[in-house]
């Protein structure tokens, strides 16, 4: 009779030779295939029609991709036999989620099969699939394009490296043709051009306000009622900036406005001149109130330096709005900034504060100095704005600028009238009071509303015309050595983008400028890819800090070069989606060589 432990030695080896078979089976075995990644676009598109045969194809995967890839193509008359087409070698871009893939031989029209096959980033395969597109005509032969082509080559995938950050020159609030002249501008439109006006308004009363008790009105200190309006003016105004601060940081770093609200990140504002100035602007708004909280500091010889000069530098910052503007352009504006907050603000605080009722000899005394200090602010007003006129403009009213330009001067006109009027009434009338009665108070009251009121205004227009490009400015941006503009578009993304650069070998200057949308517009992409067998890395222009129409360029000196001659492949994309693309002849000299797009 057997053991029991004999009867289980038999289950026992069997067992052990299952253990062992799996554990070799799971050792040979294949690794666990990855998911298979997803194509979310292509251009031309799945199922689509294009007019003439595309340069290049562009897929764009939902998941990063590695460098082992592969595309193939077919293409044939419709009801006859497909035939290979030979393309170039698949490019990786920048974002790692795009592949292009040059075709440079024309195709004749009509059905081509695009079969594609990714891997990951670890070189396992990914997935593959395939989709067609119809191509409505055979190739025109132009004499722009180059007649020589490169072949495809047989090099391992290329990608596309250096993310270069352009520098914005112009930014404008048009769309259209009009964007195209009208580029000069950093955009004003939307919040950042109400929440600057606000801003600007509330900084010339602050100022204003100050010097009209400094040199004509110390006992205004001792009225409740000027500090409380100094106090609510400056809340206001400090509120008004720091919303303008965000806008424009906004605006300089192509985010939203939500999160641009929060301080950390304003860094972007340092990367340009209206955004230092807006960034100088807070702090030193969020300053004033050192003399807000004790107007007396003003008026004290020891304290007046620090209480004036926060709200007098704030004011400055006014002048530095525009990046193309110079010194001449700077003291100019600065001047014309100091000398409108005297004339507005003394006008809004004699409307709301020095003429809130009757009074004692101190109201006459606060209104006969106001009108002597607003005689060299109103002259220096009007020069000033004479000069910027002339320099920004340069006699071209016709544009959009000249046109509400036109409109502030004639408001301006109207209140230096109703401004000069009130000075004579004032020399007549208020000269030879002894006090302040109900009478004078009212006329008084309703002459310099009418003139403040009218400012308000002139400021609104001031705000919007930064939303404007000037003739005088239109043409001022940096002299670059580029070549023929290239149009990229796409109806169905509403979009249009003008590309231009040197297109020669080597260190090559870069425009780029925004047509439409007119705004909502992230992630803008212009990619180089190589030409087809070239062993040179193609290069991308990311972080592209446009939101809507306006102008930004790569000089000379942010080192972007392209290192081989032959058909380069442009493509611009929003994000994951790609707008269009062209092929572009680089020349291997800095001779003018023709340039071919399709």
């Amino acid at each position: 009779m057997n053991s029991p432990r004999s009867s289980a030695r038999p289950a026992l080896r069997w067992l052990l030779t299952l253990l062992a078979g799996g554990s070799l089976g799971a050792l040979w075995a294949s690794p666990a295939a990855a998911v298979d990644n997803t194509l979310v676009s292509s251009l031309p598109a799945a199922d689509s029609t294009v007019d003439f045969s595309p340069t290049s194809l562009t897929l764009v995967f939902a998941a990063p991709l590695g460098t082992d890839n592969r595309v193939q193509m077919t293409c044939g008359e419709a009801g006859g036999q497909a035939e290979a087409v030979a393309v170039g070698n698949p490019v990786v871009l920048a974002d790692q989620l795009t592949l292009t893939v040059a075709i440079p031989t024309p195709l004749r029209k009509g059905v081509c099969n695009v079969a594609w096959q990714v891997s990951d980033t670890s070189l396992q395969p990914a997935g593959s699939s395939s989709f067609s597109f119809t191509i409505a005509n055979d190739p025109v032969v132009t004499t722009t394009t180059p007649a020589t082509t490169s072949p495809p080559g047989t090099t391992d995938t290329t990608s596309a490296t250096t993310a270069t950050n352009p520098t914005v020159v112009a930014t404008t609030g048009t769309s259209g043709d009009d964007a195209e002249a009208d580029a000069g501008e950093e955009d004003s439109s939307g919040p950042l051009g109400l929440f600057r006006w606000l801003s600007n308004v509330g900084l010339a009363i602050l100022l204003g306000s100050l010097i009209v008790i400094v040199m004509a009105w110390p006992e205004g200190v001792e009225y409740i009622l000027t500090l409380r309006f100094l106090k609510w003016t400056w809340l206001l105004t400090l509120a008004a900036t720091y919303l303008f601060t965000g806008a424009m940081a906004a605006e300089v770093g192509g985010g939203g406005l939500g999160p641009s609200l929060v301080p950390t990140g304003w860094g972007d504002l340092l990367d340009s001149t209206p955004g230092m100035a807006a960034l100088l602007r807070f702090i030193f708004v969020a300053a004033t109130g050192y003399a807000v909280f004790r107007p007396d500091r003003a008026i004290d010889p020891a304290n007046q330096p620090v209480a004036l000069g926060a709200p007098v530098l704030a004011v400055v910052t006014m002048a530095f709005s525009r990046d193309e503007f110079g010194l001449i352009e700077w003291t100019v504006g600065a001047a014309h900034a100091l000398a409108m907050a005297v004339w507005l603000g003394g006008l809004v605080l004699l409307t709301r504060v020095v003429l809130a009722g009757p009074g004692d000899e101190d109201l006459v005394h606060a209104v006969t100095g106001f009108a002597r200090l607003s005689t060299p602010a109103l002259l220096i007003t009007v020069v000033t704005g004479a000069i910027q006129l002339f320099r920004l403009d340069r006699g071209g009213l016709d544009s959009n600028h000249g046109m509400v330009l036109i409109v502030k001067v004639l408001l301006v006109a109207g209140m230096v009238f109703v401004g000069v009027a009130s000075r004579q009434f004032i020399a007549q009338r208020v000269n030879r009071a002894t006090a302040m009665t109900v009478p004078l108070s009212v006329r008084l009251r309703r002459a310099l509303g009418i003139e403040a009121l009218i400012g308000v205004v002139v400021l609104a227009l001031t705000s919007w015309l930064l939303a404007l490009a000037p003739p005088g400015l239109a043409d001022s941006g940096p002299s670059l050595d580029i070549g023929q503009t290239h149009r990229f578009s796409n109806s169905n993304l509403g979009t249009e983008v003008l590309v231009s650069f040197s297109e020669k070998v080597g260190v090559n200057e870069v425009r780029i400028e925004v047509v439409s949308p007119p705004a909502g517009l992230s992630n803008l992409t212009v990619d180089f890819i190589p030409p087809p067998g070239s062993t040179t890395n193609g290069m991308s222009i990311n972080r592209i800090p446009l939101t809507g129409p306006g102008v930004a360029v790569l000089e000379a000196d942010d080192d972007f070069a392209l290192g081989s001659s032959g058909n380069w492949t442009l493509i611009v994309r929003i994000g994951d989606n790609v707008v269009d693309q062209q092929s572009v002849f680089v020349s291997g000299d800095d001779a003018a060589t023709p340039t071919g797009s399709t």
